[in-house]
């Protein structure tokens, strides 16, 4: 790994903050905001920032054992500071699942101001990974697709979410953003700050 050096956030510019329901629960969304720690390259070497990001994901607070149910993860908008960010590319979010649930179905809906943008959501390892292509650029404004999973609920348990990534080498928000010292695209790379847990949504199983 590359020698790392803490700078102010400012000198790189953070991103702005801006189904089948069980019976047996009610669905509860309950917007939660997510501290990142973050990094990119600027000058040959690492600078570090903290940023966050907003997501509101919508699951029933109880489902029965092996009932079917819909979680929707929902963020909430990006958008791109002008000064350090001119254009950015292939963004991902990493979600991570409800452990012990089968996810059944997966699909996208929603977001706004993608224009062309590729978009698309896939699952593996326990997570679940968001992925815009762009191009989106400095100034503007837009929300990710919402993604839409049926899951099988097991015997028992509660059933958590939450932002995934545990490093700079395996990031939860992830992004190519044009550095134009360099005239060239550089990584950004996040993970949810270990010092401040935050869980997405809790579904209990009884």
């Amino acid at each position: 790994m590359s020698k790392t050096t803490t700078r102010r956030a400012t000198a790189v510019g953070a991103l702005a903050l801006a189904g089948v329901l069980a019976a047996s629960g009610s669905a509860v969304a309950a917007p939660a905001t997510v501290p990142f720690l973050c990094r990119v390259p600027e000058n040959g070497v690492w600078s570090e920032y903290g940023s966050s990001r907003l997501f509101d994901v919508t699951a029933p607070a109880t489902v029965s054992p092996h009932q079917r149910f819909t979680v929707k993860y929902a963020q909430g908008p990006y958008t791109l500071n002008a000064t350090y960010q001119k254009e950015v590319r292939d963004i991902a979010v990493r979600i991570n699942q409800p452990a012990g649930a089968r996810l059944v179905s997966l699909k996208l809906t929603d977001g706004s101001n993608l224009g062309d943008s590729s978009r698309s959501v896939v699952a593996a390892d326990g997570q679940l990974t968001l992925r815009a292509g762009g191009p989106f650029y400095g100034g503007q404004t837009f929300e990710l697709p919402v993604v839409e999973a049926v899951y099988t609920a097991p015997a028992s348990g509660t059933l958590v979410t939450s932002a995934g990534g545990t490093g700079f080498d395996a990031p939860g928000l992830s992004m190519r953003r044009l550095d134009t010292t360099v005239n060239d695209f550089t990584p950004v790379q996040c993970y949810p700050d270990p010092a401040t847990s935050v869980q997405l949504s809790s579904t209990t199983v009884q």
